[in-house]
């Protein structure tokens, strides 16, 4: 395989793939900046001899799976197999990216087993993209990681969902109505996610108008049967529960459509939510963890102590029920025009370009 002169390559792991605009969004803007993407293959010896010389750089997302072996139990025999791969790929002149989407797999179990593998992991790779301020600080304090940690932030999705139809639109093709006041948890359905949790404190929250619309993939049959018990109860709730990802049109409709994002994870870290409710100009209420908890005065983040969730869940969603829905639009507008995908690709092609002089001088 052969490399165009003045261009990096980057190949990333996994491929972008339907569900997830994220992958898509960031190396379709990198190639506006001299970085060409190149799809990857399967991550083994083969293909990185093949791809040598032809691509400067191999990125990361999520690494979990390939370390843990079938159960998702950390395998200290896949992460030998998976480091020395990492380590054979450095040796062949690639260089290692990992965008650190959370510190540790969700719905995992932590030990310190856990942590010794992010901790080799972490220093196996060249360069670490975080996507906030703290984040930086974690790793150092964490995984004793200084050098090489780089901020670059998630981006909106404006690009994704280029035309928005009017709530009013949205809600007659949903079959909402005009009185209801929607809260939406939305996306991969998972405990981690909590919509239990949103659930048991929804049930508490004492309005007629207010309606809780849970839709997404859920591949947990146990966990499904345990939403529904939890709802059955409460005709303000609506499971939309299923076995594929939400199709982009669709995931439009409803952020249209709805009055409120709803996310008490358990464990968050980043969160692609953020930035999906800013494009729609929609409030979130989430914990004060993670990304979130620096986002506390952005005007359209609605968070709660996580230790007081069954309590400060509920007061959330009151808060947000009254507050004024222009001024939360037009300050989530305003963090999501921060957010553009051409400036944090411009900013990554930079931090890539110096990286690769640096490792050719």
């Amino acid at each position: 395989m052969s490399r165009t002169p003045g261009l990096l390559s980057i190949s990333s792991f996994p491929n972008p793939f339907p569900g997830n605009p994220y992958l898509t969004l960031l190396y379709s803007s990198l190639e506006e900046f001299d970085c060409s993407y190149v799809q990857s293959g399967y991550f083994g010896q083969e293909w990185l001899r093949e791809n040598s010389g032809a691509i400067d750089y191999l990125h990361f997302h999520w690494v979990g799976g390939y370390y843990e072996n079938a159960k998702g139990k950390n395998s200290f025999l896949r992460l030998a197999e998976f480091l020395g791969k990492l380590w054979f790929a450095r040796l062949l002149g690639y260089r290692i990216i990992w965008t650190a989407h959370n510190l540790y797999p969700h719905n995992r179990q932590r030990d310190w087993k856990s942590w010794l593998f992010r901790f080799l992991f972490v220093h196996s790779v060249n360069i670490v993209f975080v996507n906030f301020e703290k984040a930086r600080n974690d790793f150092a304090r964490i995984f004793k990681r200084r050098s090489g940690v780089f901020v670059i932030a998630h981006g909106n999705y404006r690009t994704t969902y280029p035309e928005i139809p009017s709530q009013d639109d949205s809600r007659k093709a949903l079959g909402l109505a005009d009185h209801e006041f929607v809260y939406f948890l939305f996306g991969g359905i998972s405990p981690y996610k909590g919509p239990h949790t949103a659930i048991r404190s929804f049930a508490t929250f004492d309005s007629a108008e207010a309606r809780l619309v849970i839709k997404g993939q859920c591949l947990l049959p146990h966990y499904v049967e345990q939403l529904k018990g939890m709802a059955e109860s409460d005709r303000r709730i609506d499971l939309q529960l299923g076995l594929d990802d939400v199709a982009d049109p669709e995931v439009c409709q409803w952020m249209s459509a709805i009055d409120c994002v709803v996310a008490p994870y358990e464990d968050i870290y980043t969160s692609g939510m953020v930035y999906l409710a800013a494009t729609f100009g929609k409030p979130m209420i989430a914990p004060r963890l993670g990304v979130c908890a620096e986002l506390e005065n952005e005007g359209f983040m609605f968070l709660y102590d996580p230790a007081r969730v069954d309590k400060e869940l509920t007061e959330c969603m009151a808060r947000v029920l009254r507050a004024n829905r222009e001024e939360i639009a037009k300050a989530a507008t305003r963090f999501a025009d921060r957010h553009e995908w051409s400036d944090i690709a411009r900013e990554a092609a930079s931090i890539l370009k110096a990286d690769h002089d640096r490792s050719q001088g």
